[in-house]
């Protein structure tokens, strides 16, 4: 089947999709994927390319307290300053679900790029126990003796507006564009200088483009893949990140895809991909993870 370009708005099936660099060859078709391969339009976006692998490794490296702004990226697809405007509510209003309603511009709350940006996203039992672990770390209220250093030292008392975002800067004020954009950027360095060749021109907007490309090439039905990324109009979501797709190493994902996605897996997908990651490296439940990392993701969150 051949999508034409400017037709991909009426695509609704399940399928694997092409890989634009390869002269228009179709990725292979998975068993369980009821379509052999669809024929989209180049993509129009830049061709950096993410793994598992340089994910998990830029978590290890980033500043621990903005770790949890690798997994709004990477699992649900939030752009940078939605990854900064995430809120305590935004997390637990509506359980099992992420609420995305505004993001952050120059430390203030500010509206989303549009209105299809906003929209609520299933959380995994991954990420929900890595929010919890974060807050209890970053998000504790400080000490007697914590609050007298700060008086000390004239720093200003910690503003109740940001009581409720979930990430804040070691001075408890947001997260700005050039502070996680330089914080990205050193975590970038540090994993190249382990020997992993992470793409120097990477930004945290290649977490988003990653999580697209995940999807895609999981065979999530694409309107599911366009709702998840918040674009207005499917063509939007396969033009752009089409190009993108290739094998998905799942071996160095952290977890299940059930339990980072907190969605069904697609059918077809192989064993690595089904599997909590110390059945898959057949050692101890801390084989392999890094140390902040929960050792088991089994389930679905409730709470």
């Amino acid at each position: 089947m051949q999508i034409p370009f400017g037709g991909v708005d009426e695509l609704s099936a399940q399928g694997d999709i092409v890989d634009a660099r390869h002269s228009g060859r179709l990725l292979p078709a998975r068993e369980g994927n009821p379509v052999a391969g669809i024929r989209l339009p180049k993509g129009t976006g830049r061709d950096v390319r993410l793994t598992w692998e340089h994910v998990v490794a830029l978590y290890e490296e980033i500043v621990p307290r903005y770790r949890l702004m690798i997994w709004f990226g990477a699992l649900q697809g939030l752009r940078s300053m939605e990854a900064a405007g995430v809120r305590r509510t935004d997390m637990e209003a509506v359980s099992g679900k992420q609420l995305v309603e505004e993001q952050r511009r120059r430390g203030k709350a500010a509206p989303l790029k549009t209105d299809a940006s906003r929209a609520p996203l299933a959380v995994g039992t991954f990420l929900w126990e890595e929010y919890q672990a974060h807050l209890m770390r970053w998000r504790s209220p400080l000490t007697a003796a914590a609050l007298r250093r700060r008086h000390r030292r004239g720093l200003p008392p910690i503003p109740e507006e940001f009581s409720d975002l979930v990430t804040v800067t070691r001075f408890w004020t947001p997260v700005r564009e050039n502070t996680l954009c330089r914080e990205f950027d050193l975590a970038k360095q540090r994993v190249r200088a382990r020997g992993l060749r992470v793409p120097e021109e990477a930004t945290f907007k290649d977490l988003r483009h990653f999580a697209d490309a995940v999807l895609v090439a999981s065979g999530l039905e694409p309107r599911k893949v366009q709702a998840r990324m918040r674009h207005a109009r499917l063509a939007e979501t396969l033009d752009t990140y089409g190009y993108l797709v290739w094998e998905v190493d799942w071996d160095n994902a952290p977890a299940s895809f059930e339990v980072l996605y907190g969605i069904p897996a697609p059918a077809g997908l192989p064993d690595a991909a089904l599997k909590p990651r110390a059945e898959r490296t057949g050692q101890g439940c801390d084989a392999g993870l890094p140390a902040s990392l929960p050792a088991r993701h089994t389930a679905t969150r409730t709470h």
